[in-house]
């Protein structure tokens, strides 16, 4: 008899008699010391076969693409400030005041409006290199560029710093949805599923055997693991009708012998 011949769903209807806190098994499990020591990862294995058995988007990636998209927009808008603010105050100056803004804004925008076209992944990229760009030179330049007026006004600095940390977080976010899209990946390919089988088939065979060296009550025995049992009993009779099916189909067919 193997429990490899369940099915998922067999499984998951056995492992769910131990987990349902309302169920008379689980119940029995408490109370029996040398059993109730394995149901955190009983519980635990449950819900990652359920888990795998059903693979479905993680909705969590919905919400890192929405919270993306709203940085992204601050993102490129500060980009377009920046840029178009130096640019604007340079012709206005002109001589040399005009090309010392032009020469800081290529410092601090190299790539130019194009800036605003990276991928989320490549704009993080793009902050940590200007963070490093902002050298102690640099920041006492944009330390004395004012934007705005009255409660509104702020350095040129803050904005950068803004840049800065918004770049920061969409390459924390990427992180975060690079793990969650391999995950789902996983799941997808089905080696998820068989890992989680056979991470079930491991913990059933251990509380088995864990009630055996308890020595339960029959009546205890039977309601543990009675419905493990009968499923594997069940599973084991389709197997051998399978196999049984498989050989006679493979068999090569007789020639009538001539009378």
């Amino acid at each position: 008899m193997a429990f490899k011949n369940l099915q998922t769903e067999e499984m998951l209807q056995v492992s769910a008699t131990w987990t349902d806190p309302e169920s008379p098994a689980r119940a029995a499990i408490l109370s029996i010391p040398d059993l109730s020591a394995k149901l955190p990862r009983i519980d635990e294995i449950h819900s990652i076969l359920a888990t795998a058995a059903q693979p479905s988007k993680n909705p969590r990636l919905d919400e890192i693409s929405a919270e993306e998209g709203k940085i992204d927009l601050r993102h490129d808008a500060i980009i377009r400030g920046v840029h178009g603010y130096l640019t604007s105050t340079a012709e206005l100056l002109g001589g040399e005041a005009g090309a010392d803004l032009i020469q800081l804004r290529d410092v601090l925008v190299p790539d130019g409006l194009p800036s605003m076209q990276k991928t989320y992944r490549a704009q993080a990229g793009q902050a940590q290199q200007l963070a490093e760009r902002l050298t102690p030179a640099i920041t006492s330049r944009t330390n004395t560029i004012f934007i705005g007026h009255g409660p509104a006004q702020r350095f040129l600095t803050e904005y950068l710093q803004e840049w800065i940390a918004l770049g920061k977080h969409l390459g924390e976010l990427e992180d975060e949805k690079g793990r969650l899209l391999a995950e789902q990946s996983e799941l997808a390919s089905g080696s998820a599923l068989v890992k989680a089988r056979n991470r079930w088939i491991r913990v059933a065979n251990s509380l088995v055997a864990d009630g055996e060296l308890a020595e339960l009550a029959p009546a205890t025995a039977a309601l543990v693991f009675g419905p493990l049992r009968d499923a594997e009993k069940k599973a084991d009779a389709r197997a051998r009708s399978a196999t049984a099916a498989k050989q006679t189909t493979s068999a090569p067919a007789q020639t009538p012998e001539a009378p």
